[in-house]
């Protein structure tokens, strides 16, 4: 492990959140927990970790709010026209930098079934490619400015843009690496927004990149999983043949998908016939082969990376990443996606490998020996889960909603009158289904552009789901600040002692497991039962030692002792150091626990009170060492101690409540630490 995560940004089209959560994110994060086995140690596992670094997914609006945890944001990007269909990951540890381009969907079969294509660029602060950083930056920024309502700057909004300047700044001087023989840039696809942002082609911009290689390329080597359907295709096959060497034959071949039917004896190929049509306008010869549907073993593996190869004498390139060879995703024409891809380009020399690597990207495939008798079926959006039939879009007067958090429980709506049906309804899904707003409420209202609707239950809705005309779509909710969220209702049952042993741990992942482990176990059977002796007629368990008060103050001071230890230790962001400081299990819940067990100790409130001020004494002791690339002393005092004089300020407050029950010398004694903490 080379630091703690502290973010994660990607951007898939089709979407399973149960995958992020459980897989993706449980990864990044390095949950050891497994989700099915101990549900309620990687639940508390998650939501610890998750509080102090940010994870969030741009996707597209058609395939968000359908369910994912609180604790990471879902951004949904809406295009006039076209998809969000790049796949990019950004992910950023203290001193590390990862940017990952795909053809692979965060959905099951991306993730475990299909072939796909996937490629990642690292960055160190003694290696580092500051340009494609930028790129990588720049472009996920301007998808933000797609998601509905961004100009208002909803929290998640707010979230990712901190997030991307966040990695600026910690990239910020790392050393740039020197190119070589091999040089790799981000091309992108991305419809027009503005002047400043104009449109952008990755067929155009893997082209000029070629060019300034050495010459425009001869021949082309094109794999995608689909295509247009016969007219646009062919707009696309013409761009890719004009843009392609002048003065001798073009050498062109396409990997297409086949419907595979041993009683047929013509191959049937699920694409259009233009790719051998158009070329021979262009004094283009074709070569057709078959994508692969199975793997070495048998298993079937349906095709879904996209890849283009171009080369010349000089140079070898190849295109990996979301487009498919489509007008919309070649960025061909005036509908356009966004897209993500990597483009690498080697020179050819006469003992260089590079080049032979770059071929051995590609699998070997089936030739079509007479591709003009084949049986051309078109483009089949059937055979590709990013092209299959979805549910109307949520209406564009949808912008956001919010849930917020704490003692004011609250749903706040943002809307755009102008686009709204007119009669629609937004209702609440969970253990407390109900409506939340309708339009004839809302009109009651004076149309507001903002709601804010009171949620009168503990825990937050699962989803919100808007239904208009005879259609229905879900409405992404985020939250506005995760620290507020309640903890799982399991959690009630971690007691001080509990919290105080995990916070202090080595590993406070295993001491979760651990905890948990015994809650579950405890429903299978009662351990004294299980006993062959009774627990008050066994002398070695009646007389503990153990359990002696002195033993008690020795084994807290000791485990104290090992907490202040683990708050020294460099902390890589004020996100981090607030979840370790307000978190489900952090210092501020604990010191809440603590409070309870002086409230409950009837006649042992004195040892009670003394264990706040030996936790009160030991937090004042806590001296931060920091590391290179974490926060500042400076930073780090600044939180903590206005952390540490507030609670000192409310614990005062609480405990004064209970001082009849306190003696004079310890109330004393507390009085002392408080005054000392509060400075």
């Amino acid at each position: 492990m080379r630091a703690s995560l502290l973010g994660a940004l990607q951007r898939p089209y089709t979407f399973t959140p149960g995958l992020f959560d459980e897989q993706c994110v449980a990864r990044f994060l390095e949950i050891e927990s497994e989700p099915n086995r101990e549900d309620l140690a990687f639940l508390i596992d998650r939501e610890s970790r998750l509080g102090g670094v940010y994870a969030g997914v741009l996707v597209d609006h058609t395939q968000a709010g359908v369910e994912h945890s609180l604790r990471w944001d879902v951004l949904p990007v809406r295009l006039r026209a076209g998809k969000q269909h790049a796949k990019l990951s950004l992910l950023a540890w203290s001193r590390h930098l990862r940017i990952i381009l795909a053809s692979a969907n965060l959905s099951e079969p991306g993730y475990r079934s299909n072939y796909e294509v996937a490629a990642a660029v690292d960055l160190t602060p003694t290696d580092a490619n500051a340009e494609m950083l930028g790129d990588a930056i720049a472009f996920l920024r301007r998808l933000i400015m797609l998601v509905p309502g961004a100009s208002q700057h909803p929290p998640e909004v707010g979230r990712a843009e901190a997030f991307l300047s966040h990695v600026e700044r910690r990239a910020r001087g790392w050393k740039q690496n020197r190119p070589g023989g091999t040089r790799q840039q981000l091309v992108f696809t991305l419809p027009d927004a503005r002047k400043d942002n104009p449109a952008r082609s990755s067929l155009e911009d893997t082209i000029e990149a070629c060019r300034r290689r050495g010459g425009s390329p001869r021949e082309a080597w094109i794999a995608s999983p689909f295509f247009d359907s016969d007219d646009p295709s062919s707009r696309v096959i013409a761009s890719l043949c004009k843009f392609m060497a002048r003065g001798s034959r073009r050498e062109l071949s396409f990997c297409v998908p086949a419907i595979r039917d041993n009683s047929e004896a013509v191959p049937r190929l699920a694409a259009p016939r233009a790719l051998i049509l158009t070329p021979l306008a262009y004094q283009g010869n074709v070569i057709v082969e078959l994508l692969p549907a199975v793997d070495s073993d048998k298993n079937r593996r349906p095709w879904h990376a996209k890849m283009l190869s171009l080369r010349t004498e000089e140079y070898s390139a190849l295109m990996i990443g979301s487009s498919n060879f489509t007008c919309a995703g070649m960025g061909v024409g005036q509908y356009r996606n966004t897209e993500a891809n990597l483009l690498t380009i080697v020179d050819i020399e006469k003992y260089g490998r590079e080049a032979g690597q770059l071929d051995s990207v590609w699998p070997e495939m089936e030739k079509v020996d007479d591709p003009e008798s084949a049986e051309w079926l078109g483009s089949r959006p059937d055979s590709d889960e990013e092209e299959q039939a979805t549910a109307p879009p949520l209406p564009a007067g949808f912008l956001s909603a919010t849930y917020r958090a704490g003692t004011k429980r609250r749903i706040v709506l943002r809307l755009e009158p102008g686009q709204l049906p007119e009669k629609w309804l937004v209702r609440a899904c969970g253990p407390d289904d109900q409506e939340v707003l309708s339009s004839s409420d809302w009109q009651e209202r004076s149309r507001p552009t903002v709601v804010e609707l009171i949620w009168q239950a503990v825990q937050p809705p699962d989803k919100l789901l808007v239904r208009w005309v005879e259609h229905e779509g879900f409405l992404t909710l985020n939250v506005e600040d995760s620290r507020e969220l309640p903890p799982p209702a399991r959690l009630e049952h971690m007691s001080a002692d509990d919290m105080l042993w995990i916070l202090a741990a080595t590993d406070p992942s295993a001491a979760v497991r651990a905890w948990a482990g015994r809650q579950q176990s405890s429903d299978l059977f009662e351990a004294d039962l299980d006993s062959a002796s009774p627990i008050d007629l066994d002398p070695l368990r009646r007389y503990d030692l153990h359990a002696t008060f002195l033993h008690r103050i020795r084994r807290r001071a000791r485990v104290l002792a090992q907490l202040r230890s683990n708050l020294q230790r460099p902390v890589w962001g004020q996100l981090a150091l607030e979840w370790r400081l307000r978190g489900m299990v952090g210092i501020e819940p604990l010191a809440d626990r603590l409070v309870l067990e002086l409230a409950n100790a009837k006649g042992a409130a004195d040892e009670a009170l003394l264990t706040i001020v030996d936790f009160l004494i030991m937090l004042h002791e806590v001296d931060y060492q920091p590391s290179d690339g974490s926060l500042s002393k400076a930073e780090f005092d600044k939180v903590f101690r206005s952390f540490l004089a507030n609670l000192a300020g409310k614990l005062g407050k609480t405990i004064d409540a209970h001082r009849a029950n306190v003696s004079e010398d310890v109330t004393s004694f507390w009085k002392r630490a408080e005054e000392r903490c509060r400075g």
